[in-house]
């Protein structure tokens, strides 16, 4: 089975793999184990058949139920379904004091984005999202079998999602900074490229860096979500260990899940 950053299906809207991403111990993602997309309804009898192949057993879907009825997931039989929404929030009313006060440093002229990405991680809904996603990682404890997770476009959801799951593995910041920013990249790779060329840049690292102008702004989204973690819990552990309430254990075992020594 061939391994790319960018999976080659027919009808994947922004079909990833976090395989292969190198942790601060020199360790990497192992591949056939973690992918991120965008919407799957329009994913083809083949592409089901080389999901199915490449192991995909947990399909999580982060939309609201709305989003999920118009553009319902197409699937291989053997994976199993989940539809757990991040929106919406249920905190609006009642920010935490110090999230107020880090919202309002950071947060430049009442953007919408930075303030949703800091609601992501701290709303008691979207929390309970993430504590789910994480108990199905721990459940995925075979060999070459794969957790997807995603929204509509795999950006902003997913991205948070992202975010988290290469924080526990300890994925360098640079490194989530940079997945994250090729959603955009292949987004606008897409106008001018074939898939085979997409492809191949994606797997040399040199797609997002053709877009770095376009994409700055976008970047203080995710630095938004570090400086929740560094700001108010210490660091992305003592966030993952504080409000999802993973333990050292769980975090130890997920990193012999999904990472090679």
């Amino acid at each position: 089975m061939e391994h790319n950053r960018v999976l080659r299906l027919e009808h994947g809207i922004n079909f990833r793999e976090l395989g292969g991403y190198e942790n601060t111990a020199g360790q990497t993602i192992k591949w056939q184990k973690l992918l991120r997309c965008g919407g799957m309804s329009l994913l083809t009898n083949r592409d089901l058949t080389y999901l199915d192949n490449y192991g995909l057993r947990y399909d999580i879907d982060l939309r609201q139920a709305n989003e999920a009825e118009m553009s319902p997931d197409r699937y291989p039989k053997n994976t199993k379904y989940i539809n757990t929404s991040v929106y919406p929030f249920t905190d609006n009313r009642r920010f935490d004091r110090r999230l107020k006060r880090l919202i309002k440093r950071m947060v430049v002229d009442d953007s919408f984005n930075a303030q949703t990405y800091a609601q992501m991680i701290t709303d008691s809904h979207a929390v309970k999202v993430w504590q789910n996603l994480f108990a199905t990682l721990l459940a995925n404890d075979q060999p070459d079998q794969s957790v997807l997770f995603h929204c509509a476009a795999g950006k902003d959801r997913t991205g948070v999602a992202g975010a988290l799951i290469m924080t526990a593995l300890d994925v360098p910041r640079e490194t989530i900074m940079q997945d994250y920013l090729l959603t955009n990249a292949v987004f606008m790779a897409a106008d001018s490229m074939d898939t085979a060329t997409i492809i191949t840049k994606a797997n040399a690292g040199d797609l997002a860096s053709q877009f770095n102008v376009a994409m700055a702004v976008e970047a203080d989204n995710v630095k938004m979500v570090f400086r929740v973690f560094d700001d108010l819990y210490g660091n992305g552990i003592g966030y993952l260990r504080e409000v999802l309430g993973l333990s050292v254990a769980d975090i130890n075992n997920l990193r012999q899940l999904y990472l090679n020594d």
